[in-house]
């Protein structure tokens, strides 16, 4: 009995003292984000937040691309959707534990008539999911953490191009990300 007691003790402990450190505020995550245009979308004005919850503080910067809407439609012709992108970057200092799932992922990958989920390592070191919907409403969907702290995500909405998938991805500052993480200590 106490042996569970002081472990309780122990991970309340250790909860506060992870608390106590501050995440990054959500402007210097936007410098992170990608700069450049995509051919064929435009980038919309990167935002952001930064807040504490009882104990617990979070940061998040996000930027969207979207194509422009056709124009010159024949008459009852139908345009074609919109694709568009969507890049976060989560600061998860201030929640304990909320990287565990991707520093203890076990390998998987389940396919349906409809799409596939899979483990992946981005860019060779960066383990987490790629979610991809193949059906009428296709997406691609890309999560990973970095640095037991940050986790990214990159989503395409309306296609499921992974070769655009992969150039937002490099296109994403990892090396100012992962020195923002050593500037903070």
């Amino acid at each position: 009995m106490r042996t569970i007691a002081l472990a309780v003790l122990v991970a309340f402990a250790s909860t506060l003292l992870v608390a106590q450190v501050k995440p990054i505020h959500f402007k210097k995550l936007q410098e992170c984000l990608p700069s450049k245009v995509f051919k064929g979308f435009e980038r919309k004005k990167p935002t952001g937040n930064t807040q504490s919850t009882m104990g617990m503080s979070t940061s998040e910067a996000v930027v969207e691309y979207e194509q422009p809407a056709k124009e010159n439609l024949k008459e009852g012709e139908e345009p074609p959707p919109q694709v568009s992108l969507i890049i976060k970057i989560q600061d998860m200092v201030g929640m304990p534990y909320a990287l565990m799932p991707y520093a203890w992922m076990q390998e998987f990958e389940n396919e349906t008539e409809d799409g596939y989920e899979k483990t992946v390592m981005v860019l060779g070191k960066y383990k987490g999911t790629e979610k991809g919907a193949t059906g009428d409403y296709k997406s691609l969907k890309t999560t990973f953490g970095i640095a037991n702290r940050y986790i990214v995500e990159v989503e395409i909405s309306s296609s499921d191009d992974a070769k655009l998938l992969a150039e937002v991805i490099t296109a994403i500052d990892f090396a100012k990300l992962e020195k923002l993480t050593s500037d903070a200590k």
